[in-house]
């Protein structure tokens, strides 16, 4: 009798680096576009001016590390969750997706002119977009390894 062929819903991971590349790829351009964001608003007069109490001024040290590790966070979080399944991992996409436009509340809340918020929720939305275009990609990829 023969053997039943069964489909592992899991995203393989084994070659890690290129998931690793992926990532450095996406947190690279994610960061690159928010910094030059960042710097057309300053050169075209945005003060980045929020409420002191939350910070008083998003200057470029801000916005770099933290895209980083956001994209970072959100990334590690795909990679665990893609060992579980492939449904997991798409929770992780949605959640994160979900997490960079529901955070451009706090921008608007925060913001002192509508210069700085609209900048600063096309950084949220540039970075939520390019973890989910990163993720893609992988899962894109983990789905033509299997159909190989």
């Amino acid at each position: 009798m023969g053997t039943a062929s069964t489909i592992d819903s899991t995203i393989d991971t084994t070659p890690r680096r290129p998931l690793i590349r992926e990532a450095l790829i996406g947190a690279v351009v994610a960061t690159a576009v928010n910094a030059v964001i960042w710097g057309v608003g300053r050169a075209a007069g945005v003060g980045f001016h929020v409420r002191p109490e939350s910070g008083s001024e998003v200057g470029i040290l801000l916005v770099v590390p933290t895209t980083l590790i956001l994209f970072a966070a959100g990334m590690w979080l795909f990679a665990l969750a893609a060992r579980r399944s492939r449904r997991l991992a798409t929770a992780v996409v949605v959640a994160g997706v979900v997490f960079a436009v529901g955070s451009t509340g706090a921008v608007l809340w925060a913001a002192e002119d509508p210069a700085t918020a609209s900048l600063l929720v096309t950084m949220h939305l540039v970075t939520g977009a390019v973890f989910a275009v990163t993720v893609g990609r992988a899962l894109a990829t983990s789905a033509r390894d299997i159909r190989s």
